[in-house]
C-alpha cells in the first residue's frame, strides 16, 4: 500500500452508486473516500472541511449542481482536482466542467471501469476524458492568441511528446528521464515549442492539447 493515500470526496445523489464507487476505489489500496455526500451543498461543505486531494462531482445533484459546486469552490483557492461524473456526452456540458475548474470528465455508464485511473490522473496534475467519449466531444477552450496550423507542423516529433508530458503535469525531470535526455535540454526544447505555437504559459499549453485531442484516456506512466 502506498504510504501516502489519495483522499477523496464523493459526491452523488445515488447511494447505491456511491457505494459502488467507494468501495471499487478503495479496492485500488491507494485511494480512500473520506466523505460521500448526495448533495451538492454537501459535497461544498465537504471539500472546504476535509481538502481532498481529488473531489468527485455529480454534473446533476439537488441543491446545487457539480458545476455550480465548482464555481463556488473556485473563489476559496481551493488545490483540490474536480473530476465531473456524467450522464451525458454532449460537448455542452464537458465544456462547462472544464470552464468550471474540473480536471476530469467521466461517464457513470464507464464510471467503474474508469473512475481509479481519472483519480490517479488529475492527482498527478493531468487531465482525464473518459475513453469512451467521442473525440470530437473533446473540450474545446480559446487560446488566448490563435494556434497557426501551419506552425503546429513544424513541430517535431520530439516536441509534440514533451507538450504533451508538460499538459499532463510531468515535471522537466521526469520528462528527461523518460526520453533521455537532460532537463536543460528538455526546457530548451519545450521553449521552442511554445514559441512556434505563441504558447506563453503551461495553462495554454494543457489547452492546446486539449484541442489537439492528445489528452484522451489515461495519463502516461511515469
Amino acid at each position: 500500500m502506498p504510504s501516502t493515500l489519495i483522499h477523496v470526496v464523493l459526491a452523488d445523489d445515488h447511494p447505491v452508486f456511491r457505494h459502488g464507487v467507494t468501495s471499487l476505489i478503495a479496492d485500488s489500496g491507494e485511494i480512500v473516500v473520506v466523505a460521500s455526500v448526495e448533495t451538492g451543498a454537501a459535497a461544498y461543505r465537504a471539500i472546504v472541511q476535509h481538502e481532498p486531494d481529488v473531489a468527485i462531482l455529480d454534473i446533476n445533484m439537488p441543491e446545487m449542481n457539480g458545476v455550480t459546486v465548482l464555481r463556488h469552490l473556485a473563489r476559496t483557492g481551493t488545490r483540490t482536482q474536480a473530476i465531473m461524473l456524467s450522464v451525458y456526452e454532449s460537448r455542452v456540458y464537458i465544456d462547462q466542467a472544464f470552464e468550471a475548474g474540473a480536471r476530469g470528465y467521466v461517464l457513470k455508464r464507464s464510471a467503474f471501469q474508469n473512475i481509479a485511473s481519472a483519480v490517479r490522473a488529475v492527482h498527478a496534475g493531468g487531465i482525464y476524458l473518459d475513453p469512451a467519449l467521442p473525440e470530437r466531444t473533446a473540450p474545446h477552450r480559446r487560446l488566448s492568441s490563435s494556434v497557426d496550423e501551419a506552425a503546429c507542423s513544424t513541430l517535431s516529433e520530439r516536441e509534440r511528446d514533451i507538450l504533451r508530458f508538460v499538459a499532463f503535469g510531468f515535471t522537466s525531470k521526469e520528462v528527461a528521464d523518460r526520453l533521455g535526455a537532460t532537463p536543460k535540454a528538455i526546457e530548451t526544447q519545450k521553449a521552442r515549442a511554445c514559441t512556434k505555437l505563441g504558447l506563453a504559459s503551461r495553462a495554454q499549453i494543457v489547452q492546446f492539447a486539449i484541442l489537439q485531442g492528445w489528452l484522451h484516456g489515461e495519463i502516461p506512466l511515469r
